[in-house]
C-alpha cells in the first residue's frame, strides 16, 4: 500500500478577494488543492497570476445567487474531482443603512447571495463531498457568518439577519449531515479590514452605519485572522467540532455584553 499522502482539495466561494482569497492562499500554503469560485473572472485570473500555483489552483467563475450557475460549477468540477474534502462558503455582500430606508432590492441581493447562495452551494457540493467521507474521517463545510448576526445592530439590520440565517442553516445542517461524515460549522468575524468594509464606509454617512470599531485587543482583524480559525475547523484538531458558531473579533462581543 502506498505511504503516499493524498492531496486534499478544498472549494472557496468568494475566494478571489477578502477572506475568500486569504483561506485560499493559506491552504495551498499547506499543500492543498484549491477551486476558488468568485463572481469575478478578473480577479479569478489576477489571482492565478499573482500566485502561481500552477495546477492546484483551479479557478471558476460563478455567481453564487444563481441556482443553474452554481449547478453548473459544481458539475464541471465533480467532472474534474469526484471527492472534496472541504467547502468553504465565503462569497457575502452588504448593503448598509436604516432598516426603513432600504429598497426592496437590497434585500433581495443580500438574501440571494448570503442565504440562497450559501445553501446551494452546499446542496450541489454533496455528492462531492460524501465521496470518501466518514464520520472518522470527516469533509468540513465551513461558513462566513458575522458578529451582526449574533449582536444585531442599527446600520446593518438586514446584513445581520442574513448572517443570523446562516448560522442557523450552519446548525441544522450539522445535524441532517453528521450521519453522513459532514461537519458543519461557521466562524463570525467582527469588523475586518477588507475592502468590502472599506466600501460600507466609504458610504457611512449616508447609510449611518458604525462599525463595531477596535476590539478590546487594540486592533480590528485581519483576513488571516479569521482564515486561521477557518483552517482551524479544516483541521484533524476539528474532527469532533460540529455545529459551531466562532467569534473572531477579539473579543468585541464579549466587552458589549
Amino acid at each position: 500500500m502506498s505511504n503516499v499522502e493524498k492531496t486534499k482539495v478544498a472549494v472557496v466561494t468568494g475566494g478571489a478577494s477578502g477572506i475568500g482569497r486569504c483561506v485560499a492562499e493559506k491552504l495551498l500554503a499547506e499543500g492543498w488543492q484549491v477551486w476558488a469560485l468568485d463572481l469575478s473572472q478578473e480577479r479569478l485570473a489576477r489571482m492565478a497570476q499573482e500566485l502561481g500555483a500552477g495546477g492546484r489552483l483551479r479557478t471558476l467563475p460563478c455567481d453564487v445567487a444563481d441556482t443553474a450557475n452554481v449547478q453548473q460549477a459544481f458539475a464541471s468540477l465533480r467532472g474534474e474531482t469526484p471527492g472534496i474534502d472541504a467547502l468553504v462558503c465565503s462569497a457575502g455582500v452588504v448593503r448598509a443603512g436604516p432598516l426603513a430606508a432600504h429598497a426592496p432590492e437590497d434585500l433581495d441581493f443580500m438574501m440571494a447571495v448570503n442565504i440562497k447562495g450559501t445553501w446551494l452551494c452546499v446542496r450541489e457540493a454533496l455528492p462531492a463531498l460524501r465521496h470518501g467521507a466518514s464520520v472518522e474521517d470527516p469533509a468540513r463545510v465551513v461558513f462566513l457568518g458575522s458578529v451582526t448576526g449574533m449582536m444585531p445592530k442599527a446600520g446593518s439590520g438586514f446584513y445581520g439577519a442574513t448572517k443570523s440565517a446562516v448560522h442557523a442553516l450552519a446548525s441544522v445542517f450539522a445535524v441532517e449531515l453528521a450521519s453522513s461524515g459532514i461537519t458543519v460549522n461557521a466562524v463570525a468575524p467582527g469588523s475586518v479590514d477588507t475592502p468590502m468594509r472599506e466600501q460600507v464606509l466609504a458610504a457611512s454617512n449616508v447609510s449611518g452605519y458604525k462599525t463595531y470599531g477596535t476590539s478590546p485587543m487594540g486592533r480590528i482583524a485581519r483576513t488571516d485572522d479569521v482564515a486561521g480559525a477557518v483552517l482551524y475547523l479544516l483541521s484533524d484538531a476539528a474532527r469532533f467540532v460540529n455545529g459551531a458558531i466562532l467569534p473572531v473579533d477579539g473579543g468585541s462581543r464579549a466587552a458589549l455584553t
